[in-house]
């Protein structure tokens, strides 16, 4: 099974468990761990084989559909996944597009995350972006060279999980300096 680039594992699982639309906290305890547990694994880059065969039979995903995983397959496309995408291309930061839109970064990388954005959403992207609504619904330029943006949206998740870690830890020094 030769996969054409490097895959972060964790990412990768989450993105799965992101696109199939399940819950964190309920996949947690099928597969026996608790959520904090669970997000450990998200930021490690390799899973061992026994434990990444027991996270995949909950969702049920083989290992071969993990390591060639498209999202862009099928009907359904994950809106989020498309504006970063087209973010990347336009080479737009999301701090740019947080100011330009006139909303918090938190807010961005909620949209980012969100399979389906809104019909004020999709109109704001259109207003100041020129996104077409049918960029979102049937992105036909994105078909081809499908694993190299597989492998961009794996890595978009390692930097998200990473960022995440960071603000914690931000926080937590915060917490400790403030007592």
């Amino acid at each position: 099974m030769s996969v054409p680039y490097y895959v972060h594992a964790g990412a990768r699982l989450r993105r799965i468990l992101r696109h199939k639309e399940i819950v964190i906290l309920h996949y947690a305890r099928k597969v026996k761990l608790t959520p904090q547990g669970l997000y450990r694994y998200f930021s490690q880059a390799s899973i061992k084989r026994e434990k990444l065969d027991l996270l995949l039979a909950a969702v049920p995903v083989t290992l071969e559909d993990f390591y060639h995983w498209n999202s862009l397959e099928g009907n359904t496309w994950h809106q989020g996944e498309l504006l970063q995408l087209y973010l990347a291309k336009q080479k737009i930061k999301d701090k740019q597009l947080a100011a330009l839109l006139h909303l918090s970064l938190d807010e961005i990388h909620e949209w980012l995350d969100s399979a389906q954005f809104s019909r004020v959403q999709l109109e704001l992207l259109q207003e100041h972006l020129q996104l077409s609504p049918g960029y979102f619904t049937d992105p036909q330029a994105l078909k081809q060279g499908v694993n190299w943006v597989e492998a961009y949206l794996d890595k978009c998740m390692e930097v998200q999980q990473y960022a995440r870690k960071v603000n914690t830890l931000e926080k937590r020094i915060n917490t400790l300096e403030a007592r």
